[in-house]
């Protein structure tokens, strides 16, 4: 499990995670590789993949927090953030 300091998870989002660990999150992973073993890994930690992006490697999943909590460490794993809508004036 990540460590409180980890630079990953932003302190609002992991506290979020942490009141409620089951609670479905819609997230942007940022990864290292976007390819078949990275997705799979996510998939086998519990969150399901929306989209893959390559340009900029990463994932857009959804699943419970405490799936994130036990990949937060891992190396290949960059970054960590809520996806959110975007809104034009």
């Amino acid at each position: 499990m990540t460590t409180p300091e980890s630079s990953k998870i932003p302190a609002s989002l992991r506290q979020f995670i942490l009141a409620d660990p089951q609670k479905p999150l819609e997230l942007i992973l940022r990864v290292r590789s976007a390819d078949d073993e990275t997705q799979a890994r996510l998939e086998t930690a519990g969150l399901t993949v929306r989209y893959r992006l390559t340009l900029v490697p990463q994932f857009v999943v959804t699943g419970p927090g405490q799936a994130l909590l036990s990949l937060a460490d891992e190396e290949w794993l960059v970054g960590i953030e809520g996806d959110r809508s975007v809104h034009t004036w």
